[in-house]
């Protein structure tokens, strides 16, 4: 990012009569706090009231951040144009669900704030960093960079994206841009004991089932590659996704992989991929996904059965 491309930021939030934020589908921690981050710093340096949609699942685990209950589902205002559209974490298209595409495409001015690698969604203003931790962390940025006034609900929100994408700050390594923003946004009224006690909220449902997905997993490839299987009837009870999961199957040892599929309709599986040191990215653009390197996801149109074995295939290369 450039001061030409944030004061141009600047300018488009300005001249808009109406702005709509949207993060990715089935949202995640940096997609929320992003949005309603960005949101928050819309409305005490501009006046402005910005519409924060989503598609998908929104766990109850997000109910802490301010903001929360302005959330609008996607599909209820699809119809409608908005003057400016910003993209907050979404790198694929197919993140965008139906409801978020009608959006996009009938927006008059679109800003995109993104850390992936992958780029199938182009707007007009492009601000992309791979080497962020996250998102919120890009938005933190900008508004330090642009002299935004941060206040406390702006920090909290911003701190859990970075929070969340970071795995509780696991997976900060040779970086300490991220540690250094929440030191900041913790001195701006961000509270860590409050953001990790939101975020590791969960209903009893979801917890029962990820317990059950986990017990039935299963290794391939000499056990470098675990995967866990989530039939619908467990689907329809999580809350919080397969974070979880994942992250339990990781601290087996010897497991290099992650594979968890997701049966969110008989003809549709989900699959989220891990690696702790092989890129799986590439894979996951096969599948019409993408992400990061060592975390990325696609969507396969097959039974569970199917998508079981082709992924069980794809991952022999690595």
């Amino acid at each position: 990012m450039n001061k030409k491309q944030i004061d141009l930021m600047t300018s488009k939030i300005r001249a808009a009569e109406s702005i709509v934020i949207f993060g990715h589908r089935n949202a995640d921690g940096d997609s929320v706090g992003s949005a309603l981050g960005l949101c928050h710093l819309v409305k005490s340096n501009f006046d402005k009231d910005a519409v924060v949609a989503y598609d998908g699942n929104m766990p109850i685990s997000y109910d802490f951040m301010p903001g929360r209950g302005d959330f609008i589902f996607a599909e209820k205002i699809k119809d409608n144009r908005y003057d400016l559209m910003i993209l907050v974490d979404v790198g694929a298209g197919v993140q965008l669900g139906d409801a978020g595409r009608a959006l996009f495409s009938a927006a008059g001015t679109t800003i995109k704030i993104d850390h992936h690698k992958t780029f199938d969604v182009s707007a007009e203003l492009e601000f992309v960093d791979d080497g962020a931790s996250s998102a919120a962390e890009m938005i933190f940025d900008i508004a330090c960079a642009a002299d935004w006034k941060i206040n406390a609900d702006a920090a909290t929100c911003l701190c859990a994206g970075i929070y969340a994408d970071t795995g509780n700050f696991a997976f900060v390594s040779g970086n300490s841009r991220p540690l250094r923003a929440v030191a900041e946004l913790v001195d701006l009224g961000a509270d860590i004991r409050e953001i990790s006690e939101g975020l590791n909220i969960a209903t009893r449902h979801d917890i029962l089932a990820q317990a059950n997905v986990i017990a039935a997993a299963e290794f391939f490839h000499n056990g470098r590659l675990a995967m866990a299987v989530v039939p619908n009837k467990y689907y329809k009870k999580l809350d919080s996704g397969e974070t979880e999961m994942i992250f339990f199957l990781r601290r087996i040892k010897g497991v290099e992989f992650v594979v968890v599929l997701k049966e969110a309709r008989a003809d549709e599986i989900g699959v989220s991929l891990r690696s702790r040191r092989i890129p799986i990215r590439e894979l996951a653009e096969k599948i019409g996904g993408g992400g990061h390197d060592l975390a990325a996801g696609g969507r396969l149109h097959t039974n569970l059965a199917e998508a079981k074995k082709v992924m069980v295939e794809a991952f022999k290369g690595l």
